[in-house]
Protein backbone atom coordinates (compact mmCIF):
# COMPACT_ATOMS: atom_id res chain seq x y z
CA UNK A 1 0.00 0.00 0.00
CA UNK A 2 1.56 3.12 -1.11
CA UNK A 3 0.86 5.94 1.45
CA UNK A 4 1.01 8.70 -1.58
CA UNK A 5 -1.33 6.84 -3.59
CA UNK A 6 -3.72 5.57 -0.87
CA UNK A 7 -5.69 7.99 0.58
CA UNK A 8 -7.94 6.45 3.84
CA UNK A 9 -11.03 7.65 5.07
CA UNK A 10 -11.08 10.01 8.22
CA UNK A 11 -11.97 7.28 10.56
CA UNK A 12 -8.93 5.54 10.17
CA UNK A 13 -5.68 6.52 11.72
CA UNK A 14 -2.12 6.77 9.74
CA UNK A 15 1.45 6.87 11.71
CA UNK A 16 4.79 7.41 10.31
CA UNK A 17 7.65 5.46 12.84
CA UNK A 18 11.08 6.26 11.93
CA UNK A 19 12.86 3.05 11.63
CA UNK A 20 16.02 2.65 14.61
CA UNK A 21 18.57 2.14 12.05
CA UNK A 22 17.88 5.59 10.25
CA UNK A 23 17.41 3.81 7.00
CA UNK A 24 13.66 5.14 6.03
CA UNK A 25 10.60 4.70 8.23
CA UNK A 26 7.42 2.60 8.39
CA UNK A 27 3.59 3.89 7.39
CA UNK A 28 0.71 2.03 9.19
CA UNK A 29 -2.99 2.93 9.00
CA UNK A 30 -5.55 1.55 11.63
CA UNK A 31 -9.08 0.93 12.11
CA UNK A 32 -10.00 1.99 15.24
CA UNK A 33 -13.73 1.02 14.68
CA UNK A 34 -12.57 -2.74 13.57
CA UNK A 35 -10.49 -3.19 16.60
CA UNK A 36 -13.55 -2.13 18.70
CA UNK A 37 -15.34 -4.97 16.99
CA UNK A 38 -12.15 -7.50 17.99
CA UNK A 39 -12.58 -6.35 21.47
CA UNK A 40 -16.30 -7.44 21.01
CA UNK A 41 -16.01 -11.07 20.09
CA UNK A 42 -13.46 -11.19 22.72
CA UNK A 43 -15.33 -10.67 25.14
CA UNK A 44 -18.67 -12.45 23.67
CA UNK A 45 -16.13 -15.86 23.26
CA UNK A 46 -15.21 -15.08 27.03
CA UNK A 47 -18.52 -14.75 28.36
CA UNK A 48 -19.73 -17.24 26.52
CA UNK A 49 -17.45 -19.90 28.33
CA UNK A 50 -18.15 -18.31 31.88
CA UNK A 51 -21.77 -19.28 31.28
CA UNK A 52 -21.21 -22.63 29.34
CA UNK A 53 -19.11 -23.25 33.59
CA UNK A 54 -22.25 -22.61 34.70
CA UNK A 55 -24.87 -23.83 36.09
CA UNK A 56 -27.83 -22.79 33.62
CA UNK A 57 -30.27 -21.90 36.31
CA UNK A 58 -27.45 -19.24 37.70
CA UNK A 59 -27.02 -16.99 34.65
CA UNK A 60 -28.90 -14.44 36.26
CA UNK A 61 -26.54 -13.83 39.55
CA UNK A 62 -24.30 -10.86 40.11
CA UNK A 63 -20.99 -12.35 38.98
CA UNK A 64 -17.90 -10.17 40.91
CA UNK A 65 -14.07 -10.24 40.45
CA UNK A 66 -13.54 -14.00 42.59
CA UNK A 67 -15.58 -14.97 39.99
CA UNK A 68 -15.30 -12.85 36.58
CA UNK A 69 -11.75 -13.51 35.08
CA UNK A 70 -9.00 -10.90 34.99
CA UNK A 71 -8.67 -10.70 31.45
CA UNK A 72 -12.23 -9.82 30.90
CA UNK A 73 -12.18 -7.67 33.16
CA UNK A 74 -9.55 -5.99 31.25
CA UNK A 75 -10.98 -6.67 28.38
CA UNK A 76 -13.99 -4.84 29.11
CA UNK A 77 -12.30 -1.50 30.49
CA UNK A 78 -10.37 -1.67 27.36
CA UNK A 79 -13.45 -2.15 25.04
CA UNK A 80 -15.17 1.00 26.87
CA UNK A 81 -12.22 3.12 26.79
CA UNK A 82 -11.44 2.85 23.46
CA UNK A 83 -15.01 3.18 22.51
CA UNK A 84 -15.73 6.66 24.18
CA UNK A 85 -12.33 7.75 23.06
CA UNK A 86 -13.25 6.81 19.37
CA UNK A 87 -16.70 8.79 20.13
CA UNK A 88 -14.91 11.14 21.11
CA UNK A 89 -12.19 11.29 18.48
CA UNK A 90 -15.04 11.10 15.64
CA UNK A 91 -17.83 13.67 17.27
CA UNK A 92 -14.63 16.72 17.40
CA UNK A 93 -13.40 15.76 13.67
CA UNK A 94 -17.30 15.72 12.92
CA UNK A 95 -17.97 19.29 14.60
CA UNK A 96 -14.79 20.49 13.16
CA UNK A 97 -15.97 20.04 9.73
CA UNK A 98 -19.80 20.26 9.68
CA UNK A 99 -20.12 22.99 12.77
CA UNK A 100 -16.56 25.53 12.29
CA UNK A 101 -15.95 27.87 9.04
CA UNK A 102 -12.94 26.44 7.08
CA UNK A 103 -11.38 29.92 7.70
CA UNK A 104 -11.25 28.34 11.86
CA UNK A 105 -11.22 24.80 11.04
CA UNK A 106 -7.39 24.34 11.98
CA UNK A 107 -6.96 27.29 14.03
CA UNK A 108 -5.11 25.50 17.19
CA UNK A 109 -7.97 27.39 19.62
CA UNK A 110 -10.52 25.83 17.82
CA UNK A 111 -9.04 22.58 17.82
CA UNK A 112 -8.36 22.06 21.26
CA UNK A 113 -11.88 23.40 22.28
CA UNK A 114 -13.64 20.39 20.71
CA UNK A 115 -10.74 17.76 21.28
CA UNK A 116 -9.46 18.79 24.65
CA UNK A 117 -11.90 21.42 26.47
CA UNK A 118 -15.51 20.05 25.38
CA UNK A 119 -16.63 16.75 26.86
CA UNK A 120 -17.57 13.81 25.71
CA UNK A 121 -21.38 14.35 26.30
CA UNK A 122 -21.68 17.69 25.30
CA UNK A 123 -19.76 16.82 22.31
CA UNK A 124 -22.46 14.20 21.41
CA UNK A 125 -24.97 16.84 22.43
CA UNK A 126 -23.75 18.83 20.04
CA UNK A 127 -23.86 16.43 16.87
CA UNK A 128 -27.81 16.24 17.44
CA UNK A 129 -28.37 19.73 18.34
CA UNK A 130 -26.64 20.69 14.81
CA UNK A 131 -28.80 17.54 12.86
CA UNK A 132 -25.32 15.71 12.21
CA UNK A 133 -27.13 12.70 13.98
CA UNK A 134 -30.17 12.10 15.02
CA UNK A 135 -32.14 10.81 18.42
CA UNK A 136 -31.30 7.48 18.16
CA UNK A 137 -27.48 7.48 17.32
CA UNK A 138 -27.81 10.26 20.23
CA UNK A 139 -29.37 8.05 22.18
CA UNK A 140 -26.79 4.55 22.00
CA UNK A 141 -23.66 6.87 22.04
CA UNK A 142 -25.14 8.53 25.38
CA UNK A 143 -25.00 4.64 26.43
CA UNK A 144 -21.60 3.64 25.34
CA UNK A 145 -20.68 7.08 27.67
CA UNK A 146 -22.21 5.99 30.98
CA UNK A 147 -21.26 2.13 30.36
CA UNK A 148 -17.64 3.30 30.13
CA UNK A 149 -18.22 5.61 33.02
CA UNK A 150 -20.07 2.33 35.42
CA UNK A 151 -17.38 -0.19 34.32
CA UNK A 152 -14.09 2.04 34.83
CA UNK A 153 -15.53 3.29 38.16
CA UNK A 154 -15.81 -0.40 39.13
CA UNK A 155 -12.42 -1.57 38.29
CA UNK A 156 -10.76 -0.64 41.33
CA UNK A 157 -13.65 -2.34 42.88
CA UNK A 158 -15.52 -5.29 41.53
CA UNK A 159 -16.68 -5.52 38.03
CA UNK A 160 -20.16 -6.07 38.05
CA UNK A 161 -21.97 -7.76 35.29
CA UNK A 162 -25.54 -8.87 36.76
CA UNK A 163 -26.55 -10.20 33.19
CA UNK A 164 -24.82 -11.73 30.74
CA UNK A 165 -27.26 -10.95 27.69
CA UNK A 166 -27.87 -7.29 28.90
CA UNK A 167 -24.35 -7.20 29.21
CA UNK A 168 -23.36 -8.29 25.21
CA UNK A 169 -26.98 -5.94 24.25
CA UNK A 170 -24.66 -2.97 25.72
CA UNK A 171 -21.30 -4.19 24.30
CA UNK A 172 -22.96 -4.75 20.94
CA UNK A 173 -24.27 -1.69 20.96
CA UNK A 174 -20.74 0.20 21.64
CA UNK A 175 -19.83 -1.59 17.97
CA UNK A 176 -22.68 -0.79 16.44
CA UNK A 177 -22.99 2.99 17.44
CA UNK A 178 -19.26 3.98 17.01
CA UNK A 179 -19.80 2.29 12.83
CA UNK A 180 -22.70 4.70 12.39
CA UNK A 181 -20.33 7.38 13.83
CA UNK A 182 -17.51 6.80 11.26
CA UNK A 183 -19.78 6.35 8.51
CA UNK A 184 -20.99 9.60 9.33
CA UNK A 185 -17.40 11.07 9.86
CA UNK A 186 -16.66 8.74 6.09
CA UNK A 187 -19.98 9.58 4.22
CA UNK A 188 -20.15 5.77 3.74
CA UNK A 189 -19.41 2.59 5.11
CA UNK A 190 -15.89 1.31 4.65
CA UNK A 191 -15.98 -1.48 6.72
CA UNK A 192 -17.90 -4.69 5.48
CA UNK A 193 -18.91 -6.54 8.33
CA UNK A 194 -22.61 -6.28 10.31
CA UNK A 195 -23.27 -6.59 13.88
Amino acid sequence: MSRNNDVHPPSFTEMTFDVASGRGSVHTVHDPVSEIKRLYEDIENQVDELRNNQNQNRLQTVVDETTLPRDLRQNVVSFYALSVGVIESYSAELLLREVVDDDFSDSNKTRKFFEEETSVSKSVKMLMYFGIVDNGLHGELNQVIERRNEYVHQHNESLIIVDYNDFLTDAKRAVRSTKKLAIELDGQDYRNWSI
